[in-house]
């Protein structure tokens, strides 16, 4: 069963042929978003952007969405799917009408149309599973695109898109979940202070990770944030990477407590740790492990000690 929503613009890009160099995206000029969700996913949302869905072979889902003109000329569009990837933490979009075997699932109801200015068209993709699909995570976006001359033989091209996180397999989707490793706090070389907490996507399906940071009882009491991470941290499962925070070069060293919340969809995760820019970290309020170790030396230095007052004794009785 589906859902309408009023989902915001999923990504857009601008990009030039024959140009080495990218172009913006013109602002207000395009935009796209989702009208429907299954009902099960209402709440996430990440569901609400992007076209999210664990499929079993032979399934065909359709899902109606939106793109707009507000701007105060025509604009002849092309909509169309295209594929994309996951590494090194974020959603890369593949160049141009590159495919995968995702997308050429993929059909639009209508691959062009023009819109008047302040107007907008409905569309309906479906996406066709074959019944030999292989399982496993796929990805793509589909994309509305406009072009326009440049300078010379420069063609500038603009689109916005929805992202595609399909799940194939049969019986329902696999568990979410992601694990955060311990963070690193330095400085960068320029003097603003950075915090890298690794994060590991441990469940079966792609997550889309928001962080942000609050920092309190600093020097003095002071508090600070909250600040969010530099970018969103996209991860396919088994995949690893950092959210990095760049902090403001004013603050001073430290120490701090840090308090981190990261949210994908309805998952989230907080933790609260010890953090010093001088390049001092800890999740304790002391360091177990070493405090552990340095007891465990000194009950073996006792013990040496007394083996070694017993041997002497025993020496002396035998010489005695």
């Amino acid at each position: 069963m589906l859902a309408a929503v009023g989902a915001s613009q999923g990504v857009s890009q601008g990009v030039s042929r024959a140009a080495t160099g990218a172009a913006p995206a013109p602002s207000g000029q395009l935009g796209i978003k989702l009208l429907q969700v299954p009902s099960s996913e209402a709440n996430d949302p990440r569901a609400l952007e992007y076209i999210i869905d664990r499929l079993a072979p032979g399934t065909v889902i359709h899902r109606r969405f939106e793109v707009t003109n507000p701007g105060a000329v025509s604009l002849h569009v092309t909509v169309y799917p295209a594929a994309a990837t996951i590494s090194n933490g974020s959603f890369q979009f593949d160049a141009g009408h590159t495919q995968n075997n995702m997308t050429t699932w993929v059909s639009i109801s209508r691959g062009t149309l023009t819109l008047a200015p302040h107007t907008n068209a409905t569309l309906v993709a479906t996406v066709a599973v074959p019944r030999t699909a292989p399982s496993g995570s796929q990805y793509g976006v589909i994309w509305a695109q406009v072009s326009s001359g440049g300078a010379g033989n420069v063609t500038l091209v603009s689109r916005v898109g929805i992202r595609l996180y399909l799940s194939i397999g049969p019986g329902g989707a696999p568990p979410s979940d992601f694990t955060l490793g311990t963070p690193v706090a330095s400085r960068a070389s320029a003097g603003a202070p950075v915090i890298r907490v690794p994060v590991d996507n441990t469940g079966g399906l792609a997550l889309d990770v928001k962080s942000t940071i609050r920092l309190s009882g600093g020097p003095g009491g002071v508090t600070a944030g909250p600040f969010a991470a530099s970018t969103i941290v996209t991860l396919a499962p088994g995949q690893a990477a950092p959210a990095t925070f760049t902090l403001s070069s004013s603050l001073p060293d430290g120490p701090w407590q840090a308090t981190f919340t990261m949210v994908s969809g309805l998952l989230a995760k907080t933790e609260k740790v010890t953090v010093d820019f001088g390049g001092a970290t800890s999740r304790h309020a002391f360091p177990v492990v070493p405090v552990a170790a340095a007891v465990v030396v000194v009950i073996l230095l006792a013990l040496a000690a007394l083996f070694l007052t017993r041997s002497r004794r025993t020496m002396r009785a035998r010489t005695s």
